[in-house]
C-alpha cells in the first residue's frame, strides 16, 4: 500500500525560488475553511511548509507546529489533524481553556492533561489548571 497516496492535501503550496520569487498559495475549502494543508510535508518533511490558515498567509511547517505545541509529537498530530481553518496558537489556547491540553511548569512540554496527576514527560506532580 502506498500510504502517501492516501496522505490529506489541500490546495497547493509551492515556495519562492532562491530569488525570493514565484511562491504560489492556492487555498482550498477543507471543513470550516479555505486554507492549505499538507499532510505528507507534515508527517515526511518536517522543514516544508504544511499549513496555511483561512485569514493570513502565515506558513507552518512541521518543526514550527512541534515547537509551538511544546515539543510534544503526540499533541501537535492532534493539533494538524484538527487545524482547519483557523492559526496554530488560536486552537491551542482554545484547548489548553477547555482544560484538555496544558503545559508542564517543570519541563515546558504540552501534553493532554485531562485527569492527570503527573507530567509523562518528566514526571513532575502535575494539578489542573496550573499552568
Amino acid at each position: 500500500m502506498n500510504s502517501k497516496a492516501m496522505m490529506l492535501v489541500v490546495g497547493r503550496y509551492i515556495p519562492p525560488d532562491k530569488n525570493g520569487e514565484g511562491e504560489i498559495i492556492e487555498k482550498d475549502w477543507f471543513r470550516q475553511g479555505w486554507i492549505f494543508k499538507d499532510e505528507d510535508a507534515f508527517t515526511n518533511r518536517p522543514d516544508d511548509i504544511c499549513y496555511i490558515p483561512e485569514l493570513s498567509d502565515t506558513k507552518y511547517s512541521g518543526k514550527d507546529i512541534l515547537q509551538e505545541c511544546g515539543g510534544s509529537k503526540e499533541v501537535a498530530e492532534e493539533i494538524f489533524n484538527e487545524l482547519d481553518w483557523q492559526h496554530v496558537e488560536s486552537l491551542l489556547e482554545e484547548r489548553k481553556a477547555a482544560g484538555e491540553i496544558d503545559d508542564c511548569k517543570e519541563c515546558g512540554k504540552t501534553f493532554f492533561c485531562h485527569g492527570m496527576e503527573m507530567c509523562p514527560y518528566c514526571g513532575a506532580k502535575y494539578e489542573e489548571g496550573e499552568s
